[in-house]
């Protein structure tokens, strides 16, 4: 089984080498790692290239946002399954796309396979600030704009395709207007595993105060109504207390054992992932 990981970038010579150096370190599957850079002019192509590996793709050019080179990078994939790594984040086991290619093969009606994701400080990979499990999760969470964890979901390229594309017109919630077309539009499945595959530096897009979930949310709320859901803003905005849950539990399976841990050599930071 072969795997598809994007990974979109712009101005990430800080943390993209983590990235690259995360994907090369999969056992056990075949992977093809595509890189959709927006032209930075910081170094990251050069990072990129001392990461070469075989299965590496990389575009540098200008593009219209982050959704429109997620769409570029999956127009690419060749993979049986498809799933997007930011250039800020990393796999935290080097058996993680291993696990993923397992549960597909052990649930080939499922659409996709779900991981988990562990978020930490930018500043301290080490430290872990949020576990973000994909379970529990059903289709009708998504009223609430709760989804499963996007870096740890890998779909199917068929279902990639039936799906369709990232809305390049949402700003910051393209990612859960896909969800809700994956499990309602399409209804599609997929298959949880428990394993933290993923580790995320906190910040990004979506986390970066009041005004970005205030954005977030008015965005999620336009999805759920464009696709006929029940659409309620004290809905949307009681996903917080339940959120609150993931700063106090651990994140399974993180860190991974020592024999499937990956050594972060990073560009920002030392220490082990």
């Amino acid at each position: 089984m072969k795997i598809s990981v994007i990974t979109v970038a712009y101005k990430a010579a800080a943390t993209i080498g983590d990235t690259c150096a995360s994907v090369a370190a999969q056992t056990g599957v075949d992977v093809e790692h595509i890189i959709i850079d927006g032209g930075s002019g910081d170094g990251t192509a050069a990072i990129v290239a001392a990461q070469a590996r075989p299965g590496h793709v990389f575009v540098s050019e200008p593009d219209k946002g982050l959704y429109d080179a997620m769409n570029k990078g999956a127009a690419l994939a060749t993979g049986d399954l498809v799933g997007f790594l930011n250039a800020d984040d990393f796999f935290c086991r080097t058996d993680a796309l291993a696990l993923v290619a397992a549960a597909a093969r052990a649930a080939p009606d499922a659409a996709a396979v779900s991981g988990g994701v562990a978020i930490v400080r930018s500043d301290d990979v080490t430290r872990l600030t949020r576990a973000y499990p994909p379970t529990p999760f059903a289709p009708w969470m998504l009223r609430l704009a709760h989804m499963p964890p996007h870096p740890g979901f890998y779909s199917r390229r068929a279902a990639l395709a039936q799906v369709g594309g990232f809305d390049p017109a949402i700003r910051i919630g393209a990612d859960f207007d896909w969800m809700v077309r994956f499990f309602v539009g399409a209804g599609l499945t997929a298959r949880p595993i428990p394993e933290t595959l993923v580790t995320l530096r906190d910040g990004g897009l979506s986390n970066q105060g009041l005004a970005s979930r205030r954005q977030i949310n008015c965005e999620a709320l336009a999805t759920l109504r464009r696709h006929r859901l029940l659409a309620l803003a004290p809905l949307v905005w009681a996903k917080y207390p339940v959120k609150a849950l993931q700063y106090v539990m651990p994140a399974r399976g993180w860190p991974a054992p020592a024999a499937a841990r990956w050594p972060k050599k990073g560009i920002a930071g030392a220490g082990r992932a």
